[in-house]
């Protein structure tokens, strides 16, 4: 078969730790690997110093980046690793004024492994880590300077193009997909699979239990979110909300809410994970932890009540991650490089296909309920209060569950026809992303970021 995507389902669909896929998970992956390359190379490493740049740097503490760049280089893993110990780690660097590399021993305190640089301009993209260790005399031995560019991917900085550089000419395509599966006479399922068996070089029973582990992941996330009370972790002292919020629905006091059942379930569900990931819980980034709430609050209703099975819930999100990667392959989902839209709006795409292919959609339906999601998301900003993933990140999450069933709903009346193409309305995300000033790119420069609480 003809392998035509660029990435896994894998590669977007990622468990990780909140608040940020891009300011927690990329970075604390990127301090994992400098610090098991200079164990491979055996160095002796005396000081080890990391400089946040650009956006990290903008809002790096209120996305937890420096203990995130900690806990990678104690060694932590966001998927492995217990979340009080990745959560700890910067405090467990201050309790033995160090930590050690391997067997050797490397004194200091947290501020002076993690440095900022709040300049945005002269990066390769905004949310920029350089990584340097010396040895006892001072001397450079090593240094990589990284990328966090969206979903928890990273990059070494040369290999970074920005978004409004890139090419579209040959990149995946919706249009192209679809004429594929017209042709040989696929669903967008089938040809998924049929991607990910040649691209993973594995079996479809292999795939679907992969992609059970992520909806079970999903699942959990929901459920614990639904469980928790309190307020959530910051200096906005925000009270969580969906425990709260799904007891007030069950008692159905309002016409609107007994009108919309579902549409608000769905909203509940999708608090319950954001809310999860803001207090730097397990998640699955969908396409980023920041827009993680949208799937599966979309999901979790629609297993819930139309009684679908768990592998059919799960392989949804096969569906769901074709277009995902389309907007990663043709534009970007970093909020620090074209704002929300890239995160919210791709994850509510994403969440629409699902509804879609979950209702008995076609192809062309499921790729308009898409495109419509998405367009609809055109321009958001993101810009984040006190740079923390929680207003209006949360509850954005929660209004988008609603606007993808919306979208599949509509989707769904029609026949699949409509004027623009899923790929033209990624290519307009990446040319407004482009064109969006950096102070409302998840710098809290701008926007809702400037409200004094």
């Amino acid at each position: 078969m003809e392998l035509l995507i660029k990435q896994s389902a894998f590669d977007l669909l990622k468990i990780g730790i909140g608040p940020s896929s891009s300011h927690t998970l990329g970075p604390m992956r990127m301090a994992q690997s400098f610090r098991n390359r200079l164990l491979e190379l055996e160095l002796p490493v005396h000081k080890i110093e990391v400089i946040l740049k650009g956006s990290l740097a903008l809002t790096g503490e209120g996305h937890l980046t420096p203990n995130a760049v900690i806990a990678g280089l104690l060694g932590f893993d966001p998927v492995l690793s217990d979340i009080e110990k990745i959560q700890g780690a910067t405090l467990e660097v201050e309790r033995n004024h160090g930590f050690f590399l391997g067997e050797r021993f490397l004194s200091g305190g947290a501020d002076n492994l993690v440095k900022f640089d709040k300049v945005l301009t002269g990066l390769r993209h905004p949310n920029t880590a350089h990584f340097y260790a010396y040895d006892a005399d001072g001397k450079l031995i090593l240094d990589k300077e990284c990328c966090s560019i969206g979903g928890g991917a990273w990059l070494l900085a040369d290999s970074v193009k920005p978004a409004g550089s890139r090419n579209v000419g040959e990149k995946l395509s919706s249009n192209a997909i679809l004429k594929y599966c017209q042709e040989h006479s696929l669903s967008l399922l089938d040809f998924a699979y049929a991607q990910e068996e040649c691209y993973l070089k594995i079996e479809r029973e292999e795939i679907k239990a992969k992609l059970l582990y992520l909806w079970n992941v999903m699942k959990a996330a929901v459920e614990n979110g639904l469980q928790q009370e309190g307020h959530l972790p910051g200096k906005l002292n925000v009270r969580r909300r969906a425990k709260r919020t799904r007891d007030r629905y069950m008692n159905r006091s309002s016409q609107l809410q007994k009108a919309i059942p579902t549409l608000a379930k769905a909203n509940i569900y999708a608090l319950a994970v954001s809310e999860e990931n803001a207090s730097g819980g397990r998640i699955v980034t969908a396409p980023t932890c920041g827009a993680c709430g949208v799937v599966p609050g979309v999901l979790y209703m629609l297993w819930e009540e139309l009684k679908l099975s768990e592998e059919l819930i799960a392989e949804s999100l096969l569906v769901a991650s074709l277009f995902g990667n389309i907007v990663v392959d043709r534009a970007s989902i970093s909020g620090a490089e074209v704002g929300c839209q890239g995160e919210v709006g791709t994850a509510c795409a994403m969440a629409s296909a699902a509804a879609c292919f979950l209702s008995g959609g076609t192809n062309s339906q499921i790729e308009s309920a898409a495109e419509a999601a998405l367009e609809h998301h055109l321009g958001l900003t993101c810009d984040p209060v006190m740079g923390l993933v929680q207003v209006p990140c949360i509850e954005r999450n929660a209004i988008a569950a609603g606007t993808a069933i919306n979208s599949a709903n509509l989707a769904l009346l029609g026949d699949g026809d409509h004027l623009i193409s899923f790929d033209r309305c990624v290519d307009t995300l990446r040319e407004t992303g482009t064109d969006m000033s950096d102070k409302y790119k998840e710098t809290s420069l701008g926007g809702l970021a400037t409200t004094h609480c």
